[in-house]
């Protein structure tokens, strides 16, 4: 609507004088309108399908029904604001009035009739921000929709290259990110955490390309100064996934997944709150899931042998709930690791 196009406003009014003194009321303001008079919720329906308004002034009790029946599903090609007014003042009406969709609740009175032209253009006002403000929500999710879209796939080139390079871990990072999931989900985590926590598991080793592949794949016990270098593999995920646009600290996680309750971890031996919830999961899971299963340099330990270290360092090593909750889900709920 611009400024040169009149204000088309439907009045649904069956009180005449009311009708004439708001008519008016518009004439007299100099405001370019186009007022529509119908009497009835029926002539109402009518003549927006016919022609969408701009606003509607409508009385809250008509011949064929209340105004607060027709507020949840306008007529016509979109919805448009509905002010509300009635002959008497109610906080319970004005209040099912709002709740129901209606932009503003006006008491009729000769004051409130002559000030029609002021309170409509108010309520245009109001409801343009509000429309502003829906689309800018729904560009916002399409934007971050977009933008998991793209992580999600960036995530999967990552993950494959990380374990192309070491094939003695392939799947590690999925079957991390499954246990992860499953203890999220039993701890309560709302979905959008757990999404963030299945993008960081499924790369939480991509350091471990700037590892020389022979260190990996190494069949004996690694010395101290190769233990060293697989250990940077925390810092240099981090450098890999600082810049990467995410809705989630993706970089951080990765950063902190090797830190423990107690501060013996690594990198920067963080402690108890200090480590992200989605980090301490995954410490637990990425432990569990490494000792159950087969490595270079020894045979898998087997699940139970996993479970009695997550047993004995609860509280130590680990976080008390999350490695109670990773218990649980395999002793008492039957959760399988992935072969």
């Amino acid at each position: 609507m611009s400024q040169k196009e009149p204000v088309i406003i439907l009045l649904i009014e069956d009180d005449q004088a009311h009708v004439e003194a708001i008519q008016r009321a518009f004439l007299d303001s100099g405001m370019k309108t186009d007022v529509q008079v119908a009497r009835t919720l029926r002539e109402y329906r009518a003549l927006a399908a016919a022609q969408t308004p701009h606003i509607a002034i409508m009385d809250l009790n008509l011949p064929d029904g209340r105004a607060l029946e027709a507020l949840s599903s306008p007529p016509g090609d979109g919805p448009f604001p509905i002010l509300l007014t009635t002959s008497y003042g109610d906080e319970q009406i004005a209040v099912s009035a709002m709740k129901a969709g209606a932009i503003d609740y006006v008491v009729k009175s000769p004051e409130a009739f002559a000030t029609m032209p002021r309170t409509v253009e108010r309520a245009l006002r109001e409801w343009n921000l509000l429309q502003e403000r829906k689309r800018a929500e729904i560009n916002l999710l399409e934007t971050n929709q977009r933008l998991s879209q793209a992580i999600t796939a960036t995530i999967q080139v990552l993950s494959m290259t990380v374990e192309a390079r070491d094939p003695y871990t392939a799947g590690h990072q999925r079957r991390t990110t499954i246990l992860a999931e499953a203890i999220a989900g039993e701890i309560g985590l709302p979905p959008e955490k757990i999404e963030g926590l299945r993008m960081a598991g499924r790369i939480h080793d991509i350091g471990k390309i700037c590892v020389p592949s022979e260190i990996l794949s190494k069949p004996a016990k690694l010395t101290p100064a190769e233990y060293d270098l697989v250990k940077t593999h925390s810092k240099k995920g981090y450098e890999i996934l600082k810049d990467v646009e995410s809705p989630w600290p993706l970089a951080e996680i990765v950063y902190q997944h090797h830190e423990r309750t107690n501060g013996s971890g690594y990198p920067r031996g963080l402690k108890g709150d200090e480590i992200l919830l989605e980090a301490r999961i995954i410490a637990v899971s990425d432990t569990v899931e490494a000792m159950a299963s087969h490595r270079p340099y020894r045979p898998a330990l087997g699940i139970e042998a996993a479970l009695e270290e997550i047993d004995e360092n609860k509280g130590v090593l680990y976080n008390s709930d999350v490695a109670a909750t990773c218990l649980k889900l395999f002793r008492e709920k039957g959760f399988i690791l992935e072969a």
